[in-house]
């Protein structure tokens, strides 16, 4: 189950809690939803400047949905204050994926410099607000020198070689119904002068 939710107001406009009903007539938060504790209690976390955001969380029965908002920014019109509120899209789906596993390779590259890759460390990845954090086992990661993905290499060893470019393989897989989903990825990588 996953909830898109595209804010029109990318910049001014907070979410403060998404929760949903079940056949029990029970209202409860989605799981996936950012909370922090206050003394012994949990509580959601504001998201400020919220712009486009996925949740994505377990199968569920859900009977109605409730999305908390909040806008602090408004103008004087009439002696009132007027609040500018909207969303471009809500959209609530089902998502059901046909494999278990998918991968995709990304090119980090040094070339039209005078450096080369010195080593490269494993990368550091970060999920988006709202999505279920990863694992060793539904994110790894593969190192390669080449476009082919011939021969792997392991992270953080010493590059002897004259490598510009690396191509690292990003694999995901599923766990039970819960689907990894990355905001990005860094490679902490050394480099060094190539000498001629």
């Amino acid at each position: 189950m996953s909830i898109p939710i595209y804010s029109c107001f990318i910049h001014f406009l907070s979410i403060m809690d998404i929760q949903y009903k079940n056949q029990n007539g029970e209202w409860r938060r989605i799981e996936t939803y950012p909370t922090k504790m206050v003394g012994t209690t949990e509580v959601p976390e504001e998201i400020t400047e919220s712009g486009k955001l996925v949740f994505s969380f377990p199968k569920k029965e859900v009977t109605e949905l409730q999305i908390y908002v909040k806008q602090p920014y408004w103008f004087k019109h009439d002696n009132k204050r007027v609040f500018m509120y909207g969303f471009q899209d809500i959209i609530v789906e089902y998502r059901e994926y046909s494999q278990d596993t998918s991968e995709f390779v990304t090119k980090f590259s040094l070339e039209g410099t005078d450096r080369r890759f010195s080593q490269v460390g494993a990368p550091l990845v970060t999920t988006p607000v709202g999505c279920p954090p990863f694992n060793d086992y539904t994110v790894k990661h593969e190192l390669y020198f080449d476009e082919g993905l011939t021969e792997q290499f392991d992270f953080s060893t010493d590059i002897f070689q004259t490598v510009q470019n690396v191509y690292i393989k990003t694999i995901m897989k599923t766990a039970g119904d819960q689907v990894p989903i990355l905001r990005e990825i860094e490679l902490p990588h050394r480099h060094e002068e190539i000498l001629v």
